[in-house]
């Protein structure tokens, strides 16, 4: 039943495919089956092979998803000679820049999770890769698809705000966490790259600047801090099952970050992102312009009308559909088959890389730092 639903899901949404598209999957850790969800949901996708640097964990991710033992590979190099249509690249941050830009030259589409890569530099250069090969390059933010989001979406372009000069990128859908620290590969630097600033970080700051336009950023006064990641008393102390256990000794990144960000055109930003902090809440995104504001978690609008102050509360919003991270593969496999750019902006995304390299750069400074974009991303 549940596939049935899908595949006539795929058949309003896009069309039943007459040529079945050959994915591939590149890191079988935590977030691949998501992946592999979607994927199997599509009937005209075909997974032809997996690779991880774990031959155990590649041997039992093909028996799983119903893939021939000797398609799974240790070596992404290998998978990548089947010459598949496209992959989902789910490894380690640090590995998302040259597995992606690998994949790229080989001639093979990709769909990279968050985040894009731990620096500007790096996700320029996929960016870069993606167009000189003209292949479809997305960036899996399935944070993109909450109605509620698209919804703000629909009002910001409109005009509602007026002239933005005021945002706030915190909480959301997925916001600061009490007790949520990941797993050891998200907290040392060789694997990680950096701590919950790529991790959800990302998120927050991608509702907000996606919201926003994308504006060019300018300067940022950040601060990161590792305030609970390395106590041996908090280990364990109300965490999620998914978090799993982390080791203080080798906590290596922050656990909290916050950043003033000041951009082109009088717009000026908070953010704030913790893995555990004592407290529930940093709160939610807000923006505010010139005719009107707005904050989710719940979508709120506010304005003034016929010489009041008025609240909106959009009613009805559509559900999300599908799992989580159906609609993100989906569109990102349409993109592959007809040749179109894809929902996600992936050089809006690169912008925000170097923003993050700011933050970063000004937490170790002590002091104010420049975003250093190149030309083509302004």
């Amino acid at each position: 039943m549940k596939l049935e639903r899908h595949k006539n899901r795929a058949a309003i949404l896009g069309g039943m495919s007459s040529k079945t598209l050959k994915v591939g999957i590149i890191g079988a850790g935590a977030v691949a089956p998501a992946h592999v969800e979607a994927y199997k949901q599509i009937p005209w996708v075909e997974l032809v092979g997996v690779a991880d640097i774990k031959a155990d964990r590649a041997k039992d991710a093909a028996k799983k998803w119903g893939i021939p033992e000797e398609r799974a590979f240790t070596d992404y190099h290998d998978l990548l000679e089947l010459k598949p249509d496209a992959v989902s690249v789910c490894t380690w941050h640090k590995a998302h820049a040259p597995v992606t830009i690998d994949a790229l030259n080989a001639g093979v589409n990709v769909l990279v999770e968050k985040p894009m890569a731990p620096t500007g530099d790096e996700a320029y250069a996929m960016y870069k890769a993606a167009e000189k090969n003209g292949k479809v390059l997305m960036v899996g933010f399935q944070s993109r698809y909450n109605p509620e989001l698209q919804a703000a979406k629909k009002f910001v372009d409109s005009g509602f705000l007026g002239k933005a000069y005021y945002a706030e990128a915190a909480g959301g859908e997925v916001g600061a966490r009490r007790r949520g620290i990941p797993g050891e590969s998200f907290t040392k630097l060789e694997t990680a790259g950096g701590g919950v600033t790529l991790d959800i970080g990302v998120y927050v700051l991608d509702t907000a600047l996606y919201l926003l336009g994308h504006p060019n950023p300018v300067s940022v006064s950040g601060f990161t801090y590792a305030g609970i990641g390395k106590n041996e008393t908090a280990v364990g102390v109300g965490a999620p099952t998914w978090a799993g256990q982390w080791y203080p000794k080798n906590f290596e990144v922050e656990d909290f970050s916050a950043a003033f960000i000041r951009f082109e055109d009088d717009l000026v930003m908070t953010y704030k992102q913790a893995w555990a902090m004592h407290a529930e809440s940093l709160g939610n995104p807000i923006l505010l312009g010139t005719k009107g504001g707005l904050t989710l978690s719940p979508l709120t609008l506010y304005t003034d009308m016929n010489g009041y102050m008025v609240n909106i509360s959009p009613q009805h919003l559509p559900e999300r559909r599908g799992p989580w991270f159906y609609q993100k593969v989906y569109d990102f496999l349409v993109a592959v088959r007809d040749g179109t750019k894809p929902p996600i902006d992936t050089k809006g995304i690169v912008k925000m890389h170097y923003l993050i390299d700011a933050i970063y750069e000004s937490a170790k400074t002590g002091s104010e730092a420049k975003v250093k974009l190149p030309a083509d991303i302004k």
